[in-house]
């Protein structure tokens, strides 16, 4: 018998981790999924769970947004789930639109939240006590600012210096810089000044990356969960590669308090530095879209874009508040763990021995039987195998056009 599909979901940017598990989510829970994305190459597009795909007019192409409308006109689509790319390809329309996301209707709020320094400068300037607590050195400087690198020498370097896409004066990506001396800084702080209005420059907290993840939606808490990282690319901070279900106590109450003074509605990663010697964590940013490590709640069972739509159309919730308590640990091996080992064959400050533990530890992870796979998800298994056909080739090609070049 032919199942009656829910209503009609718009996904774009169907080539990212994040967009991959929300359109797996709302699939699954019977929700027709309109996956988008300007690449052929989009593996949402290839998901089983995907009941159409589009390719869609660059973010940046002034046929972007009149595709778009034609695209809810044509499919009824009743909601959309939005990356940070999509927001900022629709910030001029965004009024015409809010009624179809759901996220907050302030476009102040929606657009502060996607700028590093406007959370930062907020908490700053705030009389709250709680969210001034817990952030690293930070100063925030527009485009034209002076600075003296002197005064910050008590600071713990590396310093970052940072720069978001609200920010950029031509729709630029964001930019995260390590940099471990004040030539470096200065340097990459001038070319940062040519591409956005305002910069952010912090300095270094120790420890692991954790998230806390939110679902807030008419003020109410809907959904909540905690990770932690194992693995990293780069090995010394970057996108994670490895991480496992935990919980803290003390940091996911921070997080509550910081969405609850940005008024925050949707969903959100919040993002800490863990120091397990010091049992002390550091807020650095948050992401106010869903994160690209959403295969590990949705492999556990927790459907935060499901729960998400189910409210949002139908005023829907859980009995009670869904926490992630089960125990998982998820790996993204292609191509970030790849990046997290290579980062590591590559630093000098690295010794022998850990190198050659992790390179092992590489090959046998696969093998591990409690360490799931962010693209083996029952149902849609073949993303996997795609995505390791595809970087796999790659991988080829690169290597023999390094040898055509040594010749």
């Amino acid at each position: 018998m032919h199942q009656t599909l829910r209503e009609a979901i718009l996904v774009p940017q169907a080539e990212s981790f994040g967009a991959i598990a929300v359109i797996r989510s709302l699939g699954q829970h019977g929700y027709e999924v309109h996956a988008a994305s300007a690449s052929t190459e989009a593996l949402g597009c290839r998901s089983n769970y995907a009941t159409h795909h589009h390719l869609s007019p660059d973010y940046n192409s002034p046929d972007y947004y009149p595709w778009l409308k034609q695209l809810i006109e044509t499919h009824a689509i009743k909601a959309i789930i939005p990356s940070e790319g999509f927001l900022l390809a629709i910030r001029d329309h965004f009024d015409e639109l809010s009624d179809l996301i759901p996220i907050n209707n302030d476009s102040n709020i929606v657009y502060g939240c996607l700028s590093k320094s406007h959370v930062f400068d907020a908490f700053i300037r705030s009389d709250n006590t709680v969210v001034k607590q817990h952030i690293p050195n930070t100063l925030i400087l527009n485009d034209s600012d002076d600075i003296n690198w002197e005064s910050m020498q008590d600071w713990q370097w590396p310093l970052y210096i940072k720069g978001d896409g609200f920010d950029g004066k031509n729709h630029n990506g964001s930019l995260v810089k390590r940099v471990s001396t004040p030539q470096q800084a200065e340097a990459t702080l001038n070319t940062a000044r040519k591409k956005y209005h305002r910069i952010l420059i912090q300095d270094h907290s120790f420890g692991v990356k954790a998230t806390v993840n939110l679902l807030f939606q008419k003020g109410e808490l809907l959904a909540e969960s905690m990770a932690l990282a194992s693995h990293e690319n780069p090995h010394t901070g970057g996108l994670t590669s490895l991480r496992k279900s935990w919980w803290q106590q003390a940091m996911y109450e921070d997080a509550l308090e910081r969405l609850h003074f940005l008024n925050w509605q949707g969903a959100a990663m919040v993002e800490y530095k863990w120091d397990h010697k010091q049992q002390a964590f550091t807020f650095i940013e948050l992401n106010s879209r869903y994160w690209a490590a959403l295969n590990l709640d949705i492999l556990a069972g927790l459907h935060f874009p499901a729960i998400h739509v189910d409210y949002f159309l139908h005023g829907e919730k859980p009995a009670s508040i869904p926490r992630l308590e089960k125990t998982i640990t998820v790996r993204n091996a292609l191509p970030a763990d790849f990046g997290y080992l290579l980062s590591k064959l590559k630093d000098s400050n690295v010794t022998i021995s850990e190198k050659l533990k992790s390179t092992v530890g590489f090959f046998l992870l696969p093998l591990h039987p409690g360490i799931k796979a962010d693209l083996f998800y029952p149902g849609d298994r073949k993303l996997y195998f795609i995505n390791f056909w595809r970087f796999s080739k790659a991988l080829c090609m690169s290597v023999i056009n390094r040898l055509r070049g040594k010749h």
